[in-house]
């Protein structure tokens, strides 16, 4: 072994008895359960975006599968295919928002915009609340948004939706 003339080996080290002591462990992260309940309702602004962009998705596979129709068959659709274009939109709207909200918890417009459902509790929505929460906010876009008058007046209010289905959206 080789003498280097010091006391005590690895006295220069960092890593001294006293330095240990300022070591504090880190603090631990909060509950995101328990902070879902305090944030409060989402803006009617960031709901509306989330809106729009479900109904984006739904309008773009309609859009596909009428030019997908037109291709098959070689002719436009008639006025009187209209209203089968519609009950598919809204047969489309039905599967693109339920299954996602029960399996995920959130539907492709509520990922982007950032938002979930909560009630406190942490839980996800069950098919039935997911299917009121879906006839909520086709009631609300029949109504051309007259039905958000309500919510619009104090943000603690929930909108026909929340009602319907028990549980209030809020940023996630």
């Amino acid at each position: 072994m080789v003498e280097s003339g010091q006391a005590a080996p690895l006295e220069d080290f960092p890593l001294h008895a006293d330095a240990a002591a300022e070591v504090r462990p880190p603090a631990p992260a909060p509950d995101p359960g328990a902070a879902a309940g305090a944030r409060g309702p989402a803006p009617l602004e960031a709901r509306f975006f989330a809106a729009a962009a479900d109904a984006a998705a739904v309008l773009l596979i309609a859009a596909a599968a009428i030019l997908a129709a037109r291709l098959l068959t070689g002719s436009s659709p008639r006025p009187a295919g209209f209203a089968w274009a519609f009950a598919f939109l809204v047969f489309l709207s039905f599967f693109a928002i339920v299954p996602p909200l029960v399996l995920f918890g959130r539907t492709v417009g509520m990922a982007i915009g950032d938002l979930a459902a909560h009630d406190g509790s942490g839980a996800g929505l069950t098919a039935a609340a997911a299917a009121r929460r879906w006839a909520g906010t086709l009631a609300t876009a029949a109504s051309a948004g007259l039905l958000l008058l309500w919510s619009r007046q104090s943000p603690d209010l929930p909108t026909p939706a929340d009602r319907l289905s028990g549980r209030t959206l809020s940023l996630d």
